[in-house]
C-alpha cells in the first residue's frame, strides 16, 4: 500500500469506526495526503478505489466534493522476513515425524464385531 492510501485510509479511521459511515469532504482528505504528494482528485480517486477494491473501505456516494465513506478493517503491515540465504544449524527446525498408531476405537470396534459373530456361529451350529 503506498503512502496516499494509507495517509487516506488512517484519516477515515480517524473520524469513524469500523463499519460507521462517515461524510467526509474531499478537502479533509487532502489534509491527509502526504507533504511533496499530488493534491489533485484524480489521486484521491485513484487512492480511494484501490482501497474499496482492496476491502479497506465502502464508499457510499461521492458527489461533488462529499464523499460517505464506512472503514471495513484496518492496514496491517506484513512482516518482511530477511532471507540471508544462509542454511546453518541455527537456521534449521527439527522436523518430526508422525508415526501411524493405530486407532484404538477401530481396533476395539473390529474385534467387538468379529467376537459378535463368531458366538452367534457357534450358537448356529449347536442348534
Amino acid at each position: 500500500m503506498d503512502k496516499i492510501c494509507k495517509a487516506v485510509l488512517d484519516k477515515i479511521h480517524s473520524l469513524s469506526p469500523a463499519g460507521r459511515y462517515v461524510i467526509i469532504a474531499e478537502e479533509e482528505l487532502f489534509e491527509a495526503f502526504p507533504e511533496n504528494s499530488d493534491d489533485s482528485g484524480s489521486e484521491l480517486d485513484r487512492a480511494l478505489t484501490a482501497l474499496r477494491n482492496s476491502g479497506y473501505i465502502d464508499v457510499k456516494y461521492s458527489r461533488g466534493d462529499m464523499y460517505c465513506i464506512a472503514p471495513l478493517k484496518e492496514y496491517i503491515a506484513e512482516e518482511q522476513y530477511a532471507d540471508d540465504g544462509d542454511c546453518g544449524e541455527d537456521d534449521e527446525e527439527e522436523i518430526y515425524e508422525k508415526k501411524p498408531r493405530l486407532n484404538f476405537v477401530f481396533v476395539s470396534a473390529f474385534t467387538g464385531g468379529a467376537l459378535g459373530s463368531l458366538i452367534i456361529s457357534l450358537i448356529f451350529a449347536l442348534v
